[in-house]
Parts: structure tokens; sequence; C-alpha cells
């Protein structure tokens, strides 16, 4: 194989697919995806799939405030099968976590998001058997939701071969070839692929695509596992119910399905050493079992359900928990855009947008300049409010 691209966008997870939509969706055709794998085989195909938009920077707020709108209509616009449902949110915390809840609602509500404070009787009614045992606060987010991720990716990545892309599975990037410090192709086992941009948006292997240019890219994996609770009849979990972050019992839940299950996740991270192409797929025993203790007691009428195992996957991230979008340093023509330490899925209708606009216009609808790589150096971190769970951001 020996041809030329426009862009080159290295990883089939959603980031890369929805870059490829944004760009063919403003014209540009001669686009070339290249996934190691299969299209969503990494992280995209393995998330929670929440939906919200609390976040303690006005940048990631807004940048989520416009994917939950974009979520919402993605079936109509797009095509395939988002998985979108709107459930709301019920957010309860401690004492230390108050001052954070407080930070975030009023930041969303700047940005025109209907979130609010709630009480605690507020609380237990719209998400009926809630303990708020142990909760000083809550917060209300009306029109959060979920979604699959696998869905969505394979939906941005169809619509853009539709529009002219190239999809190119089992094809990993083998290395970059540059000149004279800029881009100058790419080569995989089928051969070269000539183009003067390429895209980074290989997740868990940004650093290693980084290093073909001769960028040293931080990147830091963990373990993220979701547990699968399936509500014994005649109880039932209806699709509609409030997701909930509960900071009193280090848990978050959703509804899944037909309306007797419930995916939870508990917020104890793997941090051992971990092999981007050999991580486990599956929740260990262990932890099933300590999702299932701490959802019992988040919501005792669950305590009889019977767990059905899960699935695990990759949380990429970088030191502050944020993502690197925007120009390489150092390698003109590579963009960069990773390490959303697990908000990808919900952003990624708008990181594609902007990517693509950073390509195509030389600047961004919104100033993303606080995610660029530079910001390490420099020592401006974006951090969570939530100091004891800094991947809420």
């Amino acid at each position: 194989m020996s041809r030329t691209a426009d862009v080159v966008i290295i990883g089939g997870g959603i980031q890369g697919a929805a870059i490829a939509y944004h760009l063919t969706q403003r014209g540009q055709r001669n686009v070339v995806i290249l996934e190691k794998e299969t299209l969503a085989s990494g992280c995209s195909g393995r998330t929670g799939g929440m939906i919200r938009q609390h976040y303690s920077t006005g940048l990631v707020t807004e940048i989520a405030r416009q994917g939950r709108d974009f979520f919402a209509t993605f079936d109509q616009v797009v095509g395939g099968h988002s998985g979108w449902v709107q459930c709301g949110l019920v957010l309860m915390v401690t004492g230390k976590d108050r001052e954070a809840l407080e930070h975030n609602i009023a930041l969303g509500r700047k940005h025109g998001v209907p979130t609010r404070l709630i009480d605690e009787e507020e609380a237990r009614a719209r998400v009926p058997g809630l303990n708020t045992e142990g909760a000083v606060a809550f917060g209300f987010e009306e029109n959060a939701g979920y979604g699959d991720g696998y869905g969505t990716t394979i939906g941005f990545a169809t619509r853009a071969r539709e529009m002219g892309a190239t999809i190119l599975q089992a094809t990993p990037a083998t290395a970059i070839r540059l000149d004279h410090g800029r881009v100058a192709g790419v080569e995989t086992p089928g051969g070269t692929i000539s183009t003067h941009t390429v895209v980074n948006a290989a997740g868990p292997w940004a650093d290693r695509i980084g290093r073909m240019a001769g960028l040293d890219l931080p990147l830091k994996l963990e373990l993220i596992e979701e547990a699968v609770i399936h509500v014994q009849a005649p109880d039932t979990y209806p699709i509609d119910t409030p997701s909930v972050y509960d900071f009193v019992n280090g848990l978050s839940f959703r509804p899944e399905g037909t309306g007797h299950t419930v995916v939870a996740e508990g917020s104890s991270y793997f941090k051992g050493e971990l092999d981007a192409d050999g991580y486990p797929t599956q929740p260990s025993d262990r932890y099933i079992e300590d999702v299932s203790v701490r959802l019992a007691r988040a919501m005792p009428r669950l305590a009889s359900g019977t767990p059905r195992g899960g699935w695990a996957g990759l949380l990429e991230g970088t030191p502050d928990f944020h993502p690197i979008m925007g120009k390489a340093p150092g390698v003109e023509g590579m963009i960069l855009c990773y390490g959303f330490s697990g908000h990808g899925f919900k952003e990624a209708p708008v990181t594609g947008r902007l990517i693509a606009e950073m390509i195509l216009d030389g600047r961004t609808s919104i100033d993303i300049s606080p995610l660029a790589f530079e910001r390490f150096a420099k020592g401006e971190l974006l951090r969570s409010k939530y100091k004891d769970d800094p991947v809420m951001a």
C-alpha cells in the first residue's frame, strides 16, 4: 500500500472516530483512521457510559455541556445507536466534599447546566431506596444520562466512512516519518501513508506513538472495573432512575438494559503495573464482591441482587487527570488528543470537533490552551475540587 492522506488519525476509539466524523462533515474527505485492532476495542468499548456535566473547571464543564447536548440528538444527526438515555444524576457527599459539590454546581449553572443543590428528602425521592446516611449535601443534574461507548464509536466511524474517510482496522502505525522536524508520513505493515498531519488519538498507546516522533509524552495507566448487578424480580430498577455518585460509599451506579440491571463502579482503582497490550478485561471476583457490598449499603433494596460479572478497561490519564489537546511541541504536523482519564466518552462529540477546527481553521471555538502539553513544564496543572477523587475532575 502506498497512498497519501490529508490527515491520518492514529487510534480507532471514540476520539479518533469523532475527529474523523467532524473532519468529513467539514468537507475533508481524504482522512484515514489507523486502528491496530478493531474499532472501540480499547477503552472506548469498556466505558461505564455516564454522561454528566459536573466538573471543577469552566473549560471542561463547557465541553461536557456541549457534549451532552450532542448526545441528545446523536442518533438523528449522526446515525447509529449511541444508547443515550436521559435519567438525571444525584450526587451525595460527606462534609469534606461539600465545598467541591457547591463549587461545581455553581459553575455548572454559570454554563447553563440545569443543576442545583437539593435536600436529603428529594434525593431519596428521586432514587427510591437510596440510603443517605453519612451524607451532608446533595446535588441534582436534571439532564445527565448515560450511553453506549461502542455504539457511539461505531456511529461516528460509520458516518465518517460514508462521507469519504478510510478506516483501516488491524493496521497499526509502526513508525512516523519526519522531514526536518515535520510529519511526512506514517508507516504501517501494508506500506507508507504520506501525510503532513497526524493526530495521536491512541489512548493508552499514545506514549508509544509519541516516541515514534521523538516525543516523551506523559501517560499513566489504571484499571477501571465495572460490576454488573442483576436485580432479581419482583424488584425492578427503571432505566430512567437517576445515576448516583455516592461519595459516602465510594461508589457510582446507574441503570442499564430492561429495568433489572444496575452498573456499579467503585472508586478504588487498580494502580499496579499495567500493560496496554495485556490487561484484564474482566473485573476480579474480589472487586465484584467489594462493589456488591458497597451497593448494598447505598441501596439496601438491591442487597439481594446477583452479581453477573462485568467488564474492565484502562483509564489512561495524565499527571493532572486532564487530557492533552493541541499541537505537539517540536513536531510540526502532529496533533495530540489523549489522556482523558475516563472522561473521553462524554466529551468526544466536542473534543473531536475542536481537533477538526484546529486542523482546518488553525484555531478552536473554545479556548483549549489550558490543555496544551506545555502546561506541565509551566506548572499550570488543572485540578479537581474533589481532592481525594481527582478522576472526578
